[in-house]
C-alpha cells in the first residue's frame, strides 16, 4: 500500500469560504498557487451555491452555512486550520470558528463581513440596505448582482468583461434568510484566535480594521480571488506561515 503523505507534508490545512453567490469554483485561480506552496487546500461550497444550488431553500440560514463549515472541517479530520473567509463568508466562518476553536489556527478575513452576536446581517447593514435588497428577492433568493449594481456599489472592483461573464455563469442567488438569521449570542471563542484582516483598496471607503486583527491591505477590488488570485494566494500563504 502506498502511504499518502500529502497532509503530513502540507504546510497548513487551508479552508476557503466564498462570499455571497459563490461556491468552491470562485477559488479556482487561487487554489493551485496555494497547493504549489505545499498547503492542503479545501475550497468549500455552502448549501445553496455551486453544485449544491438545488439544496438551497427558505430553510437555508446563516446557521446552515456555519454548520457546513464545521462539518467539512470535522469530517475531513482537519486541525490547525487556516480558515479563509471572503465577504459574506466572514459571518458563517466566524460562527463556525467559535464553535470549534480547538481546530482553528488562524482566521483570515478577505474584505469580509464580521457578525455581531445576536444580530442579523441586515441589522448591522447601513440604513436602507434591507429594504433595497428585500425588494429584489425572488423565490426566497437575492438575485446575483447586475453590472449596474456592482459598478455603483463596489468601487474599483477590477472585474473585466471576461471576469463578469465567468462570475455570472456560475453564481447563484443568495438564500435571503442567511441575512435574516441572527448570529449566536456568544461568539467570544474567536477572541482567542489569531486573526488577519485583508482589506481590498478598491472597496469604497477607508478600511475599518478592528482591534485584535492583524491588518493587511491588498491592491485589488472586492473579488481578489478573481482579479488578483496570485497576490491573494501569497497573502494567505504568508498568514498561514505566520
Amino acid at each position: 500500500m502506498i502511504h499518502d503523505n500529502r497532509r503530513e507534508l502540507a504546510m497548513s490545512a487551508i479552508v476557503l469560504v466564498g462570499g455571497s453567490f459563490l461556491g468552491a469554483w470562485a477559488w479556482e485561480r487561487v487554489t493551485p498557487v496555494l497547493t504549489a506552496s505545499g498547503h492542503d487546500v479545501h475550497p468549500l461550497t455552502l448549501t445553496g451555491f455551486g453544485d449544491r444550488a438545488h439544496l438551497g431553500s427558505e430553510a437555508t440560514t446563516l446557521a446552515t452555512h456555519a454548520l457546513d463549515i464545521t462539518a467539512a472541517i470535522e469530517v475531513a479530520g482537519l486541525r490547525d486550520v487556516v480558515l479563509v473567509a471572503h465577504s459574506y463568508g466572514g459571518a458563517p466562518a466566524t460562527i463556525a470558528a467559535a464553535a470549534i476553536p480547538g481546530r482553528i489556527a488562524r482566521l483570515v478575513y478577505v474584505a469580509a463581513v464580521l457578525p455581531q452576536a445576536g444580530r442579523t446581517l441586515f441589522d448591522i447593514a447601513p440604513p436602507g440596505v434591507e429594504e433595497a435588497i428585500m425588494s429584489t428577492v425572488v423565490d426566497g433568493r437575492i438575485p446575483v448582482m447586475s453590472d449596474a449594481i456592482i459598478d455603483a456599489n463596489f468601487g474599483e472592483h477590477g472585474l473585466t468583461p471576461q471576469d463578469r461573464a465567468w462570475f455570472r455563469d456560475r453564481a447563484v442567488g443568495q438564500p435571503v434568510n442567511t441575512y435574516r438569521d441572527p448570529a449566536p449570542a456568544e461568539l467570544g471563542a474567536v477572541e482567542g484566535l489569531s486573526r488577519t484582516f485583508i482589506a481590498c483598496t478598491g472597496d469604497p471607503g477607508e478600511p475599518a480594521f478592528l482591534p485584535g486583527h492583524e491588518p493587511v491591505t491588498l491592491d485589488a477590488g472586492h473579488w481578489p480571488m478573481i482579479t488578483k488570485p496570485v497576490e491573494l494566494a501569497h497573502l494567505i500563504d504568508k498568514a498561514a506561515r505566520g
